[in-house]
């Protein structure tokens, strides 16, 4: 037996896809999961060629030459792409094996799932651009995220960001992937509930971590040597 694999259907019935997946083989997934990370990595991309998140290079247009701005484009470009790789595959891979060893559901039956969480956060990611680039802004914070309200009362930016990874979609990815799992296996509820709440947790703590990797100083020790300052 067989079923197609419909992402729109088993975004908002996980539990449906749950259960099709412990009696029968599904049809039409590798497709689905070319498809999202094409999607997502041209998303990186435009956001990238936009100007978003690239406030750290802007400056060095004002210390280094034109051709050694261009390179430091192209590298924050390629650099973009070697991210986006690794947040689609660790969102997609990557969190399927640490539920595979928390759960024990088979780790290739998690994968339909987490295809889904990877393609939510790619549509948050859309979303915020679409807002930015309609009005002509950009922010380090998302509307959708508790950065915003965070940064109206905290003055320390780690926890800002680290707040402005919790956002809408990351609850719509708890649910989501709580009623998979409990569908699918019968695992403790309020267990398993916590122990994502603190995957994702740890998760935010994470990126923001990774925020704070000075990027202009970095542009600027690989670029010390080119045109501008010969």
């Amino acid at each position: 037996m067989f079923f197609n694999f419909k992402y729109w259907h088993f975004l908002t019935n996980p539990q449906f896809l749950a259960e099709q997946l412990k009696t029968t083989s599904m049809r039409g997934f590798k497709v689905r999961v070319y498809t999202v990370f094409l999607i997502g990595l041209l998303l990186f991309i435009v956001r990238e060629l936009w100007g978003m998140n690239t406030e750290t290079i802007t400056p060095l247009l004002t210390t280094m030459s034109t051709a050694d701005y261009t390179l430091a484009r192209y590298a924050s470009l390629m650099g973009i792409v070697v991210w986006a790789l690794l947040f689609m595959s660790f969102h997609f891979l990557g969190f399927a094996y640490i539920l595979n060893l928390i759960t024990k559901v088979p780790f290739n039956k998690l994968l339909p799932m987490q295809l889904l969480v990877t393609s939510l956060f790619i549509m948050e990611k859309a979303l915020v651009f679409i807002v930015f680039a309609m009005t002509g802004t950009s922010a380090n914070v998302s509307f959708l995220s508790f950065g915003p309200l965070a940064s109206t009362f905290i003055e320390i930016p780690f926890f800002i960001f680290f707040l402005n990874q919790l956002s809408v979609f990351t609850a719509l990815v708890i649910v989501l992937q709580y009623q998979f799992i409990v569908s699918y296996n019968a695992f403790d509820r309020k267990k398993i509930l916590w122990i994502l709440i603190g995957i994702h947790i740890l998760l935010a703590l994470v990126i923001a971590s990774i925020g704070f990797i000075p990027a202009e100083n970095l542009f600027q020790s690989i670029f010390e040597r080119g045109a501008g300052n010969e």
